[in-house]
């Protein structure tokens, strides 16, 4: 991998500071910043809504962008649109329109909240809910999930199965061959891709999601607010929009109550996109082209960091890993005469040492459960009862081998105050 110059690309870290978040964010180098300000001082962009210079200008650069990005993904454009969302969240909201008619949604328990949420979509359009479970390598089971790709609980609707390419609890890559399992077998697949393409590149020649939502934060750090849906034009036919709003519509009337809406990627895309900022997508996916395989560097530096952390422990306290060897995560928590303690001690310990990781369940509710094998009752839930989570370090092209030095010292440290 291309190397970083550190010092000049990121003045935001002090000496000693070590940002270990990479699946939470990138950290936007200052070269990105720069050209990206430099385009906007000699540009005048409007409101792609009109017509005028400005706007047609603001226009083409939007269309740019989406070539861009497929482009960069190896898609295309004749099978494959791209939607502009606020984030990838937003990019997994335009499901909300997906039409289930009494269909199924098939999830894994390893899901962020996002597409978890998915299922009261699906339960409100009459359609059955099920998970897939994972294993105690916190991987997908395989043989269960086809088990149920194979027995759909309904004959009738559509059918969607949704997963995570990478998990953002424990970095663990799940098989993208699952994609192809799942569509020969008459289900639609939404592959979210936003942890994924933090370190990885997805290639969708070779893997063809239906859905694939991306957040490009978590790819180059800038800018935020722009995240996008890249759909397969044939499955707009699973899609039903349920509301109409500016910016995704043809023609309204109020006398007659007669609307149409815009075709393609634009019917999605309600009120403005984010005109100013999306053109700044080219330029941090040229900045990604340079570095060649960050996946390789990132996992490097956290199997290190897993190896030195697990035979780890000061008197009755030590680290417990929970996430497996070869990912680019380090997912752990902290035990101490036999109990686990709160992550969120590590946390704040670590930050105010400026070593900066992050503490809890990610949002993903269903891995955290089978780390600890804990359950929510729904009868009595009890919010204070819920395992803490763990101890997120991800890494990214950002990091170097000093930084796992510091971070070892700083768990060291901790594990000495806790005695």
């Amino acid at each position: 991998m291309k190397k970083i110059d550190r010092t000049a690309e990121f003045p935001q870290l002090r000496d000693g500071e070590v940002y270990a978040d990479w699946t939470g964010a990138a950290l936007p180098p200052v070269s990105l910043i720069s050209k990206f300000a430099t385009f906007l001082t000699s540009h005048l962009l409007g409101n792609p809504h009109s017509s005028h210079r400005a706007s047609q200008t603001a226009s083409d650069m939007v269309t740019a962008t989406r070539a861009r990005i497929l482009s960069y993904l190896n898609a295309s454009s004749d099978e494959y649109d791209v939607v502009f969302t606020p984030n990838a969240t937003g990019a997994i909201r335009i499901l909300e329109h997906f039409v289930f008619r009494g269909g199924e949604l098939l999830l894994t328990a390893d899901n962020h909240n996002s597409v978890n949420g998915l299922r009261e979509t699906a339960k409100r359009d009459g359609g059955v809910v099920r998970y897939a479970p994972i294993n105690g390598n916190l991987g997908i089971d395989v043989d269960g999930l086809v088990r149920l790709l194979d027995y759909p609980r309904t004959e009738g609707g559509n059918k969607l199965f949704a997963y995570p390419a990478k998990s953002n609890y424990s970095g663990v890559c799940h098989p993208l061959e699952l994609v192809g399992m799942a569509q020969e077998r008459g289900w639609y697949v939404l592959l979210d891709a936003a942890a994924y393409n933090a370190n990885c590149r997805l290639d969708l020649s070779a893997v063809k999601p239906d859905f694939v939502p991306v957040s490009f934060y978590k790819m180059f750090g800038f800018p935020t607010g722009v995240g996008c849906l890249i759909i397969k034009k044939t499955a707009y036919a699973a899609l039903a929009k349920k509301w109409f709003a500016g910016g995704s519509i043809r023609l309204v009337s109020v006398a007659t109550d007669y609307f149409t809406h815009d075709r393609g990627a634009s019917k999605y895309e309600d009120g403005t996109i984010n005109f100013q900022m999306i053109p700044a997508i080219m330029e941090g996916l040229e900045f990604l082209e340079e570095f060649g395989d960050r996946n390789r560097h990132a996992i490097a530096l956290a199997t290190q960091l897993r190896d030195e952390l697990k035979g780890l422990a000061v008197g009755d306290a030590l680290f417990v890993i929970h996430s497996p060897r070869g990912t680019d995560t380090v997912a752990c928590a902290v035990r101490k005469d036999g109990e686990y303690l709160s992550v969120r001690r590590f946390e704040e310990f670590a930050s105010e040492r400026g070593v900066h990781v992050r503490a809890g369940d990610f949002c993903n509710p269903g891995a955290n459960e089978q780390v600890y094998g804990f359950v929510v009752d729904p009868n009595e839930p009890q919010f204070d009862a819920a395992p803490n989570g763990s101890i997120r370090i991800s890494f990214g092209y950002a990091n170097v081998a000093s930084d796992v030095s510091r971070i070892l010292e700083v768990a060291r440290e901790y594990l000495d105050h806790i005695q």
